[in-house]
């Protein structure tokens, strides 16, 4: 069920990472909850929801504000920088924790100490960030924070693998991913009421999520190991980065594609607030109460489109229209958003993409699966490589952008526009996948029809 390293980097990007475990809940729905008590999932449950408020709020819309009190002429580079450097850095950190933390021989447990450090770091950094003089010390703060909220919520779904039964699996996936869509909106329209404060905008959801981070770190069930662990393989390490594309060209196929949409997403996120800043005049706590409100629309829509699609695509026995279709619907909404006159089209646009989210986080879930090679039973390596198509262009996505917009001297349309033709390469990515009638091929291992 966890997928350990996923690391959203924006509201987007986190609605597509919950449409996926809505699309998991789907395929479980009639499994029945048993073993882990509702009494324990619920404290976890709220610690994730309350690290989401923490973690994805200053992507939306807390660090843009930021940002633009600290350096208003410099404020679009700034905002690439403050977003991008710590998502890079997380690429690397995120595996080598999940490493460690299989390694840790503490008597709190393997996955405890991570979490509650990680915590610990969220909470520094963003009281970094909350009383920064300089863009630098921003970005070194949320670089701190960042790592440790990665840290939280790699630690929470690894510890969900290990204490979760196959039956439970789905429905707990389904849960998480809806609490994930709910916590940022919390967090923004907090924040919107404390842009005058920096330091409580940033450093009161970072007490609120160690609150509930403490109260679970308490009640956590993380049993310590008594055997040490032989010796980290290197070599095992690195090939958890790369697979040979032309022996599984499906695979790269599903790779290049996800990485157009995410980075379409990261495109869609990182400079909204400065949109409708610019394009309609909004001060930001107006301009919070505009995200907040398309977020909170945002979340029925994408669970919806999840749902709908995931069902279809399995009834249907059909992947790839969905796929197309979503990424098509993706590129309509960057359009729709590029030439925002109002805030009513702002909102409508972002309806749109989220639509598109929801489909394609559902679907493209089920397609991972479906070209998986099985028959080398290093199912986890792969998808380890396949969440590298995620994090790494929302990792580089904000310095493109930024970059983007130098060269459009400060236009926000073309962000838009770019990355609408981003998403059509990645439906164009998905037509030469063939499953279905060459499913026996190495390529793939589901026979589902395209």
């Amino acid at each position: 069920m966890a997928k350990t390293t996923d690391v959203p980097l924006g509201t987007a990007a986190g609605l597509e990472l919950g449409a996926e475990d809505i699309g998991a809940a789907l395929s479980d729905a009639d499994a029945p909850l048993t073993k882990v008590r509702r009494r324990y999932l619920v404290p976890l449950i709220a610690a994730y929801m309350a690290l989401y408020v923490a973690w994805i709020t200053p992507i939306g819309f807390s660090l843009a504000i930021r940002v633009q009190q600290i350096d208003p002429a410099g404020k679009d580079t700034a905002l690439a920088l403050a977003v991008g450097i710590p998502g890079i850095i997380v690429v690397f950190t995120s595996p080598l924790i999940g490493v460690l933390s299989d390694r840790t021989l503490s008597r709190f447990g393997r996955r405890r100490p991570w979490f509650f450090g990680g915590a610990v770091l969220g909470v520094v950094g963003s009281a970094m960030v909350g009383l920064a003089p300089s863009v630098a010390v921003v970005v070194i703060g949320w670089s701190i924070a960042y790592i440790g909220y990665s840290a939280c919520g790699a630690m929470i779904l690894t510890h969900l693998s290990d204490l979760l039964p196959e039956e439970q699996r789905g429905k707990v996936a389904g849960i998480s991913g809806a609490v994930t869509q709910v916590g940022p909106i919390i967090g923004i329209v907090f924040a919107g009421i404390f842009v005058g404060v920096p330091l409580i905008m940033f450093l009161a959801p970072a007490g609120f999520a160690f609150v509930f981070a403490v109260i679970f770190v308490i009640v956590m069930k993380d049993r310590a190991i008594t055997t040490r662990p032989g010796p980290v393989d290197v070599k095992e390490l690195v090939r958890g980065f790369y697979f040979n594309p032309r022996k599984y060209s499906n695979l790269g196929w599903v790779w290049i594609s996800r990485a157009f949409i995410f980075l379409a997403l990261s495109f869609s996120t990182t400079y909204g607030v400065y949109l409708l800043g610019s394009r309609l005049g909004l001060e930001p706590a107006v301009i919070a109460g505009i995200v907040a409100t398309a977020g909170g629309l945002s979340i029925i829509v994408a669970i919806a489109g999840a749902l709908i699609s995931g069902f279809l695509s399995d009834k249907l026995h059909s992947r790839k229209p969905f796929l197309v279709a979503s990424a098509a619907l993706l590129a309509i909404g960057m359009v729709v958003v590029a030439a925002t006159q109002s805030t009513t089209q702002y909102i409508i646009g972002g309806l749109i993409t989220s639509l598109a989210i929801g489909v394609y986080g559902a679907v493209d879930q089920a397609i991972q699966l479906d070209v998986l090679p099985h028959a080398e039973k290093q199912n986890g390596r792969y998808l380890g490589i396949i969440q590298l198509a995620n994090q790494v262009p929302q990792a580089v996505g904000p310095l493109i952008a930024g970059g983007l917009i130098a060269l459009a001297a400060g236009n926000y349309t073309i962000v838009y526009i770019v990355g609408a033709v981003v998403s059509v390469l990645g439906a164009l990515a998905i037509l030469p996948i063939s499953i279905g009638r060459r499913a026996t091929l190495d390529t793939t291992s589901t026979a589902v029809g395209s």
